[in-house]
């Protein structure tokens, strides 16, 4: 299977878009995106998520430092976050291919890295939520990429190349 638009195929393996499967993980995974993302893409509905998530850090009595308690400055770059996330969600329901999810892949295991990092820092441990989602996704939309790889394989017709 090739990664590019031209070659027919969609994550799922169907080329219509309208047979997609409403179960596909690469559009249940853009659906969560949608529905996490627009909350932090203005400064009055992010700094409300960020005290909700101090909220829960302190009831919870969960080890790091609790989030929120951002300037102007940081909370810029937690909107430019949400703005962004939100636009790549919209992308990957309207254009939900294999190189759209391939990249959300790489996307997604670079968000878990980053974010057990900072819980390596100091950071509140209530991101293990966010890993745990952004893992789960990544390893369902792997797992749905390969099945398209092998179906695909199957279903093209064998190429011979000559050497010279």
């Amino acid at each position: 299977m090739t990664l590019h638009r031209g070659a027919g195929c969609t994550v799922a393996g169907m080329t219509h878009p309208n047979r997609r499967l409403r179960t596909d993980p690469a559009r249940i995974g853009a659906l969560y995106d949608l529905a996490i993302a627009p909350v932090f893409a203005t400064p009055w509905t992010a700094r409300l998520a960020l005290d909700g998530a101090r909220a829960l850090h302190t009831a919870l009595d969960l080890p790091g430092r609790a989030p929120g308690g951002f300037g102007p400055e940081q909370l810029l770059f937690v909107t430019f976050f949400g703005v962004l996330v939100t636009m790549w969600a919209v992308v990957r329901l309207v254009r939900g291919d294999a190189v759209t999810t391939a990249a959300d892949m790489a996307g997604r295991a670079a968000f878990a890295v980053l974010m057990t990092v900072a819980m390596a820092d100091g950071a509140s441990t209530v991101l293990a939520v966010f890993v745990t989602f952004e893992v789960g996704f990544l390893l369902a939309q792997g797992g749905q990429l390969i099945r398209a790889t092998r179906r695909h394989a199957r279903t093209s017709p064998v190429r011979e190349t000559v050497s010279p």
